[in-house]
């Protein structure tokens, strides 16, 4: 996993992180490894430049004048962030012993085209991430599934994964699926109306409809044009 270098300062936690943000810099704590639990800021833009992300995204090696925080490894734990500006506003350091097992979420990367994709199916991810455990020099940037196989209702699961030495999927069965492609979309066409034949008992039922549907649209029927024609007089011989 990639190793990514941050500054970090200790913070004076009788000031309002509001405060702290308003300055341009990301409050955050440091804890774990039997160390004490540490307030910390870092320079936000400095972070956002560094590629940090999500939790257990890459290593991060602490340069800081605090010499409880100079030289630790950790792992982001959690990283809280505005939904509105999409700006980070708070971040979790997992303190790390090198020497020990530790547990993150790595990337999932899905390379090729299915062959089901091909004959018009679609690839639908079902997880993005996948838990695991593993010394943090052993820890991978992702897990690349190859997807290029999958047929049609086929999909991929946890035990199909070809991990790396020393590397152990965490936090669910090996049957779940990471990854399928289900067929496409059918649109629903309406079955074609077909007339009943001439003389059945349908027929004759939606011809009487069809009148009485005339004659309350004030559509006149024959029979009903002959009862309101009106009479014609002979006129008196002089």
């Amino acid at each position: 996993m990639e190793r990514i270098e941050v500054s970090i300062n200790k913070r004076d936690t009788s000031r309002h992180a509001h405060a702290v943000r308003k300055e341009g810099l990301l409050p955050g704590i440091v804890y774990g490894a039997g160390g004490a639990e540490v307030a910390v800021t870092v320079d936000l833009r400095t972070f956002e430049r560094s590629g940090l992300s999500g939790a257990g995204s890459h290593l991060v090696h602490f340069s800081s004048p605090e010499t409880s925080l100079d030289g630790n490894m950790a792992l982001i734990r959690e990283l809280q962030v505005n939904p509105l500006t999409g700006r980070a506003i708070h971040v979790d350091f997992l303190r790390i012993d090198m020497s020990k097992p530790v547990d993150a979420f790595v990337p999932l990367s899905f390379i090729g085209k299915p062959a089901g994709v091909v004959e018009g199916g679609i690839l639908q991810p079902l997880r993005r991430e996948l838990e695991v455990r593993a010394l943090p020099d052993r820890l991978p940037n992702k897990i690349e599934v190859d997807v290029s196989p999958l047929q049609i209702g086929h999909s991929i699961h946890v035990a199909d994964l070809k991990l790396p030495d020393g590397v152990e999927a965490l936090g669910i069965q090996e049957n779940f699926t990471l990854v399928t492609v289900v067929p496409p979309a059918v649109e629903e066409v309406a079955a074609p109306t077909v007339a009943p034949a001439e003389g059945t008992p349908e027929a004759a039922a939606a011809a009487a409809a069809a009148g009485i549907a005339g004659a309350e649209g004030g559509a006149a029927t024959p029979d009903q044009a002959k009862k309101t024609e009106p009479k014609k007089t002979e006129g008196k011989k002089e």
